[in-house]
């Protein structure tokens, strides 16, 4: 898993003032919508987008500019106005919150003068990470990280609710990895099994303390390669119900979010080569996923709506491994965030992963140093998790597919 980092406010490059001004922090939804899911908090709303991720692209822009690729510096200039969700995954990362808030306040009041909705990740739980090394975290249960993590959640739930933050909507996906883990790997990792009560009850707390009509809560649910398999389905449900039923009576989630940070396709027509040629996992995208994971929250009485992450997802049978994570070397951006899904089990597809932020280093000598990111298909020499990935970024702008228009200044 990547840790992405919160970006300082930066002064803005002239071709991003320029984008800035002809979009304004906002990526437009289709709104196309069946309606069946005519509640779907994403309908008839822009989201906002990032200018701390903008920001960042900069270097891309000057990158492929250097190498005399101006349709390239192009296109990225393009992802500049796309929508990514804003990671808060440290107390360090509260303190830009209200920044960006104000920015988002600012972006409502102008032309379109649509509703905004602040799509939002909260990913701080106590020995978070349990199976893997590259993205843990500041919070240990064994000093005290539960108190501390209701503490960094108390505080993020006061900020959105005071004025005149409580007038922005919010899509916010819960802790990515934590209940995936719980489901598959409390066998084979034992830093699962310490970590789980942790889990468990920070993601009751988090979900209790942001009840609010303006806030859709979505629950990590891994993805389609992790949770797929039909063994994984009842038992994945019967652990996102233990966790709703913590937060108390009334508590309430929109749904799931799926392939947060990951590479899988939203509906691919065949299997990926990593499945070989049975395939052993029936549900091989993530609209299959969702499709099998919902009779099974329905069961349980949960909603069956989910999100899915697509940013990543532009190129297809690039890994010779399904477990491979870290930095896929041959990744491109994907279907760019919408409604128009063609399903009513699905609000929106989405950009989860800021694109470009390292999902872990190929230092081995590195504290956090995980071997999933000098695997055979990992793009290497990587930097620390949530560092920008300059080189890595390049390669998602040249295979985004569907390709990316340019955006000229």
């Amino acid at each position: 898993m990547h840790l992405p980092l919160l970006s300082a406010l930066l002064v803005l490059s002239p071709s991003l003032q320029a984008l800035v001004a002809g979009s304004p922090l906002l990526t437009e939804k289709r709104t196309t919508e069946p309606s069946c899911n005519s509640d779907n908090p994403f309908l008839n709303r822009v989201q906002y987008a990032n200018t701390g991720y903008a920001t960042k692209l900069e270097e891309t822009i000057q990158s492929f500019l250097a190498d005399g690729d101006e349709l390239n510096a192009a296109r990225t200039r393009t992802v500049q106005g796309v929508s990514t969700f804003m990671w808060v995954s440290s107390f360090g990362d509260i303190t830009g919150l209200n920044a960006r808030l104000d920015e988002a306040i600012r972006a409502q009041r102008r032309p379109p003068n649509k509703k905004l909705i602040f799509p939002l990740v909260i990913y701080n739980l106590p020995d978070r990470d349990c199976s893997a090394k590259a993205s843990a975290g500041e919070l240990s249960l064994a000093d005290g990280g539960l108190e501390k993590y209701k503490t960094f959640i108390d505080t993020i739930a006061t900020a959105l609710s005071a004025p005149p933050y409580d007038r922005l909507d919010y899509a916010i996906v819960l802790e990515p990895d934590s209940l995936g883990n719980i489901v598959t790997n409390l066998a084979t990792a034992p830093a699962c099994v310490t970590a789980a009560p942790g889990y468990l009850a920070g993601l009751s707390y988090a979900i209790q303390k942001l009840q609010r009509d303006n806030i859709a809560l979505y629950i990590d649910a891994a993805h389609s390669n992790w949770l797929g398999w039909p063994s994984n389905l009842e038992p994945a449900a019967k652990v996102f119900k233990q966790v709703v039923e913590g937060a108390g009576s009334g508590a309430k989630i929109r749904g799931f979010a799926t392939n947060v940070s990951n590479y899988n396709a939203y509906n691919a027509t065949t299997p990926d080569v990593i499945y070989g040629p049975g395939p052993d996992n029936p549900n091989w995208s993530e609209l299959k996923y969702a499709k099998a994971l919902a009779p099974y929250l329905e069961a349980e009485g949960l909603p069956s709506k989910f999100i899915i992450d697509q940013g990543r997802s532009g190129a297809q049978n690039i890994r010779t491994i399904g477990g491979h994570w870290c930095n896929i070397k041959d990744a491109g951006y994907g279907t760019r965030p919408t409604t128009d899904t063609g399903e009513c089990i699905v609000d929106a597809i989405v950009w989860v992963k800021p694109g470009g932020e390292s999902d872990g280093t190929s230092d081995t000598s590195a504290a956090r140093f995980d071997v999933n990111c000098v695997s055979e298909d990992a793009d290497v020499p990587a930097p620390e998790a949530g560092s920008w990935f300059n080189d890595f970024v390049k390669r998602l702008v040249i295979n985004a597919n569907p390709p990316l228009e340019p955006t000229y200044v």
